[in-house]
């Protein structure tokens, strides 16, 4: 079952895989209609079981939607930027860019400072945005990437214990 560690950190086993898998195919799912769907996998689970899973799972993670990008009218960038050397420049950037038109932006350690995901309806708005970046004081190097299609396999999204 899915639990809370002693450390406070979520355990997820299969059923809650199964769960979440059901649900990044359709969000709006009844708790009833899951349990059905888990039985065909020989899980028996009632509803409120499944109500249970879903509201810690939830209460353990951030909301994130990745609409396709080939359905609708508007371009998906990410954005990787590096700063300049030590700790300040990083965060500078970050919270800067945090302030912009991104809705997702993290910083952390590896080949790049701060990763942001942005959308905008065209590719001037795009080339606005980036402007942006750009002149930034502490970005040294930036790179993008506009999204035209994706593979999603949600069996691979989270560590099964």
């Amino acid at each position: 079952m899915s639990i809370e560690c002693n450390d406070g950190r979520l355990n997820i086993d299969e059923i809650d895989r199964q769960i979440l898998e059901i649900l990044a195919d359709n969000p709006r799912q009844p708790y009833a209609d899951i349990a059905d769907e888990l039985a065909e996998n020989d899980i028996q689970m009632s509803s409120e079981g499944v109500r249970r899973r879903v509201t810690t799972l939830f209460d353990n993670m951030t909301s994130f939607f990745l609409p396709r990008p080939e359905k609708n009218s508007w371009e998906l960038v990410v954005v990787t930027v590096r700063t300049e050397d030590g700790p300040q420049p990083k965060r500078d950037a970050f919270e800067a860019i945090a302030e912009m038109n991104f809705w997702f932006v993290a910083y952390g350690f590896g080949t790049v400072d701060v990763y942001a995901i942005a959308t905008a309806p065209s590719n001037t708005e795009i080339n606005a945005l980036l402007a942006e970046v750009r002149g930034l004081e502490t970005v040294v190097e930036m790179d993008h990437f506009i999204e035209t299609d994706r593979a999603v396999n949600i069996s691979n999204y989270l560590p099964v214990n």
